[in-house]
């Protein structure tokens, strides 16, 4: 994901090279008026320059609305509205910490160097706008949603957690990760730094709707736990919301909630496919994450 804006920010990194050097131990974000560390919390900074130098990602814990919206790709927000509350520095340990058990523990270092946004946003909370039609005053009641992460263009901003890692329980810990992996992994098919296989995408038939929950699995089409209702029967039948469905269930169920679905013969086909692709292809042991039962 990062090489696609590498090359931009080249010439950039070049000329600044030698002004980056003149004030020691700081290191510039690219595009930004932003140094590391940022000077908030020292234990929070010592742990973000250590992710800098393992990653090559900036976690920020202080940062602007503009940057917070900003992206290379023209109209990518969509119609969805997002907002942010920021953290206090003194809370950053505690989402790096859940940071830490809940994402980069399921992944190997290199593909995490490779496929992590450049900018990781630490918040509060991210909220995203809902509008719900109200046929009583015949217009829209807007109001905001707790989310635990958004994604744009090379970046991705997160939800805090309002109590200590420590004190969450077991399945506050799995929701937490069910919900940031799949965002995560949502913006990586975005990317295209994941792509499904053809054999993956050959299985299904993408021009013919289907009309309920038994069709959709007798087609080869699973829930996606991020929503509220069947995505193949509303008539989005693209293969990357194909290939969303599945890895969002893959970090939500674990392989005894799957067996039910696994029943259907084309379901199970394209399980096996994609999580042998995951596997080979990236070294993502995706049934392990669904898998993860914490203590």
């Amino acid at each position: 994901m990062k090489m696609r804006i590498y090359a931009i920010l080249l010439a950039i990194l070049f000329l600044g090279g030698c002004a980056k050097d003149t004030e020691i131990g700081k290191i510039m974000v690219p595009g930004a008026d932003y140094t590391l560390p940022q000077g908030g919390d020292v234990t929070a900074d010592q742990r973000i320059l250590k992710l800098y130098e393992t990653y090559g990602s900036y976690f920020l814990y202080e940062f602007s609305e503009k940057d917070f919206n900003w992206t290379q790709i023209s109209n990518s927000l969509g119609d969805d509205v997002f907002r942010f509350d920021p953290i206090e520095p003194g809370k950053v340990k505690n989402l790096l910490d859940l940071l830490q058990l809940t994402w980069f523990d399921f992944y190997d270092q290199e593909f995490l160097a490779h496929a992590m946004p450049i900018r990781i946003f630490l918040t509060e909370t991210v909220q995203l706008q809902v509008r719900k039609f109200d046929w009583g005053i015949w217009d829209y009641i807007l109001s905001w949603k707790d989310v635990y992460a958004r994604y744009l263009d090379n970046q991705i901003a997160i939800s805090n957690v309002n109590k200590s890692v420590a004190d969450m329980s077991a399945e506050e810990k799995r929701v937490y990760k069910s919900n940031l992996q799949s965002v995560f992994l949502e913006s990586l098919v975005a990317s295209a730094t994941i792509v499904a296989p053809d054999e993956f995408i050959a299985i299904s038939d993408y021009s013919n709707n289907v009309d309920d929950t038994e069709e959709a699995r007798n087609a080869g089409f699973v829930l996606n736990p991020t929503m509220d209702y069947e995505w193949s029967i509303d008539g989005n039948m693209t293969e990357s919301n194909d290939l969303n469905a599945y890895l969002a269930s893959l970090v939500f169920r674990t392989a005894k909630e799957w067996e039910d679905d696994l029943q259907y013969p084309l379901v199970k086909q394209k399980y096996d496919i994609l999580v042998s692709w995951l596997k080979t292809e990236y070294g993502i042991d995706i049934v392990k994450i669904g898998n993860t039962i914490y203590e």
